[in-house]
């Protein structure tokens, strides 16, 4: 045997012997492999964060057929399509992990729920929902003192405006409060809007989870009211629509729609809107 082949022969050895003397190497070396090279758990999903965060409502509209709007948080508040359901097909769909049906609504489709929800200056609140549309008009969801129909008492309106702008329309005590972007959603693609009423602040408005606008002081007057989704009287809203309530009615589709007791936070907002991508 050679010298080199020798020497190399002798540092293999006493590395051998090394490694079966050292526990920091040994353990390191023990550990346990995945031989079926599977995941156990699915990531997360406009379904599983929404509820992980503590939605009270969660409406996803996947629903094919019938006029039942389920709702998937423990308040168990099943809604009702209104002027009958339409259903459209998984592509393209919000939430990439969640290929399923979603919801068209326009001037006769809309979603009204059960069960009050109290709104108050010195409450927090936050109402999410994923929509797309080429339209520049309507309601996307909003609170209401009637079930169904036109409200005369009304707050927290998400809305696209006549002009195609994002804008969260909120009725005070003594005022109204409208915050208003000048950029442009009405672009046929997915959007996540979260607009927060931050009881400590005022309004938030996050799209595809970054802020987007706020007004600080801006506090809702006391409403106990219903969720609308797709349609609620915008008149007396500077942004809204008068007395047209067909433009009131938002028209394109919409998908998990969501309403927290109190305010998501920027964090929270950009991990909502990551679920879907």
């Amino acid at each position: 045997m050679t010298r080199w082949r020798l020497a190399a022969l002798v540092g293999v050895l006493a590395l051998i012997a090394y490694l079966g003397t050292t526990s920091t190497i040994s353990t390191f070396i023990a550990r346990i492999t995945n031989t079926t090279n599977t995941i156990s758990s699915a990531g997360p999903s406009c379904h599983s964060v929404p509820l992980a965060d503590g939605a009270t409502r969660l409406y996803p509209l996947n629903e094919q057929t019938g006029l039942s709007a389920t709702d998937e948080s423990s308040t168990n508040a099943t809604g009702t399509y209104q002027g009958g359901r339409q259903s459209v097909s998984q592509t393209p769909y919000p939430c990439v992990r969640d290929n399923d049906w979603y919801s068209r609504v326009d001037q006769t489709h809309w979603v009204s729920t059960p069960g009050t929800i109290s709104i108050a200056p010195g409450s927090s609140t936050s109402q999410e929902a994923w929509f797309r549309t080429v339209n520049s008009q309507g309601v996307i969801s909003a609170f209401g003192s009637t079930q169904t129909g036109q409200s005369t008492n009304k707050t927290n309106l998400i809305t696209i405006t006549s002009n195609g702008h994002l804008a969260f329309l909120v009725q005070g005590s003594s005022t109204t409060y409208e915050v208003v972007n000048t950029y442009a959603v009405n672009d046929g693609a997915w959007h996540n809007v979260i607009a927060v009423h931050d009881a400590s602040y005022g309004v938030k408005v996050y799209l595809d989870g970054a802020l987007l606008m706020q007004q600080s002081s801006a506090h809702p007057a006391a409403l106990t009211g219903y969720l609308r989704i797709g349609y609620e009287n915008t008149n007396g809203f500077t942004n809204g629509f008068g007395t047209d309530q067909s433009l009131a009615h938002f028209w394109d589709n919409l998908a998990f729609i969501s309403f927290y007791p109190f305010a998501l936070s920027a964090t929270q907002a950009t991990q909502h809107y990551q679920a879907g991508r």
